[in-house]
């Protein structure tokens, strides 16, 4: 059973098939049991599915009844009804999430036992501090749903015989989303990213099919899939997986492989992911990395000289006209480590049009969300000098190269870039999006100023050294910053 909660905060629970009934209905607005990082591919999953039984099925209306969804997804597999059950004791048969091995001798190479959802799912804790270690013990079928769904379709390499999914950059990279989710809760995104899938099948007669579902077909660890034989919004899954039930709980059991389940890694990511966003030049998918989505992250991302956005990224006449938001997540992977869960949203509530009621092109935010972080950048490095003079004790010219005062201010630095990235997205920039004649850019220039000359004061209060010394320092350093901002806030009055 999975659990949902509606807009009221009331708890609800039924089926898979009712839970897919709760999205399109617009009840569900969150699933309790849903850990964070589980959030994305528990959304991605859900819609791939519904959009892959719609299509299949040659209708674009989502039903809003247990038993219509039931219907559109066995069909899906209509030899097959227990590949949409969580535990199947006949393993030559599939079950949801899980291939089946249809030699008695595959099954003999399961061998490892993991007691709890958390223990299977993909987060690598080194140690047990942050977040513990298998401590569900005493855990419901959906946690190993949920659990089941993120290692499968996001998971990458980890060790001989653990390796990872297509749609990402490489064994070490991450599965990343990039979409514009409209507000609502769960039910509102999902409806809105099935119709557009949806709608861009039925616009393409040249759109590929084949293969769907990756866990309804045998696996023995030793073959791969032809990606070209797999329609373009399969569902993976990356490893051998079973589960039982021992007495009233249930285990997991796994096997390694001795090759990935689909044969793609000279795609390097481009496997027609609806989220995942594209390099410009088509050479890879976008890896992100642990610094997250801060502002000029997000300006990378929407700048379309660096990034091709994926199809759910763009705004569609049908999006509301207010309560937008562009979202940006991905737990980030590194070599045998997590480098952190990373999500941003940004609310644009009314900005994707203009004032006449028109959609403004996503490519002028990401313009003017470029022009800002370039300004942002450049704001930092005037500060940084000014710091890097504070901290040496104001000589005539500082040493921009010192490694050990690049130290001592990283503190005020990350701080300054905080207070940044903390108003980038804010109503001035909103306006500067709709294009009004006012010199916004001597606007955000003088608040840049003001920040940095902020961060500059505390720093001047809390740097080493004697009163003697820190007093000439301050004043040379001061001077400097003072200068260096009066000047470029002065450039942009011109327009230069």
């Amino acid at each position: 059973m999975i659990g949902w909660q509606d807009e009221r905060g009331d708890t609800h629970r039924g089926s898979l098939f009712a839970a897919f009934a709760a999205l399109a209905s617009g009840q569900a607005w969150s699933f309790p049991a849903l850990r964070p990082h589980q959030r994305e591919p528990w959304h991605a999953f859900t819609v791939q599915v519904a959009a892959l039984a719609l299509i299949h099925a040659g209708t674009d209306t989502l039903p809003t009844t247990e038993a219509a969804w039931r219907d559109l997804l066995l069909a899906l597999t209509p030899d097959q009804p227990e590949a949409w059950e969580l535990v199947v004791d006949d393993w030559s048969k599939p079950a949801l999430l899980q291939p089946p091995t249809t030699q008695p001798a595959d099954r003999a190479a399961y061998k490892n036992r993991v007691p709890t959802p958390d223990a299977l799912d993909m987060l690598v804790t080194a140690k047990n501090h942050d977040l513990k270690q298998e401590r569900m013990i005493a855990a419901d079928d959906e946690h190993w749903l949920f659990a089941l769904v993120t290692l499968q379709t996001t998971e990458g390499f980890l060790g001989a015989g653990n390796y990872g999914i297509s749609r990402m950059n490489g064994g070490f990279a991450s599965r990343m989303s990039l979409g514009i989710r409209p507000a609502g809760g769960a039910g509102r995104a999902f409806r809105r990213d099935v119709e557009r899938l949806v709608a861009d099948a039925r616009a393409r007669p040249d759109r590929r099919t084949g293969t769907t579902l990756l866990w309804t077909l045998p696996w023995d660890g030793t073959t791969s899939l032809d990606y070209n034989k797999l329609d373009e919004l399969y569902v993976e899954i990356c490893r051998r997986i079973r589960l039982r039930r021992s007495g009233d709980a249930i285990e997991a059991c796994t096997a390694g492989s001795k090759c990935a389940r689909v044969a793609a890694s000279e795609l390097k990511g481009k496997t027609r992911d609806p989220w995942a966003p594209m390099k410009a030049d088509g050479s890879t998918s976008h890896t992100p990395t642990g610094a997250g989505f801060g502002y000029r992250q997000m300006a990378t991302l929407l700048d379309k000289a660096k990034i091709t956005r994926p199809p759910l990224a763009e705004p569609h006449p049908d999006d509301d006209r207010d309560g937008l938001s562009i979202v940006a997540a991905a737990l980030v992977r590194g070599q045998g480590k997590t480098e952190g869960l990373h999500r941003r949203a940004i609310r644009a509530p009314g900005a994707l049009r203009d004032a006449d009621g028109n959609r403004l092109p996503l490519d002028r935010i990401g313009v003017v969300a470029k022009q800002r972080a370039e300004e942002g950048y450049e704001a930092s490095r005037r500060l940084s000098r000014a710091l890097i003079s504070l901290v040496q004790g104001g000589p005539e010219r500082a040493r921009l190269d010192d490694d050990s005062a690049k130290k001592k201010i990283e503190r005020w630095m990350t701080r300054f870039n905080e207070a940044v990235d903390g108003i980038f997205f804010a109503s001035p920039f909103w306006a500067e999006v709709a294009a009004s004649e006012e010199n916004h850019r001597m606007a955000w220039r003088e608040t840049l100023r003001d920040l940095a000359t902020d961060q500059f004061a505390i720093a001047a209060e809390a740097a080493p050294g004697t009163e003697v010394r820190r007093v000439p320092a301050r004043a040379r350093a001061g001077s400097l910053l003072h200068h260096e901002m009066k000047k470029w806030v002065k450039e942009a009055e011109h327009g230069e």
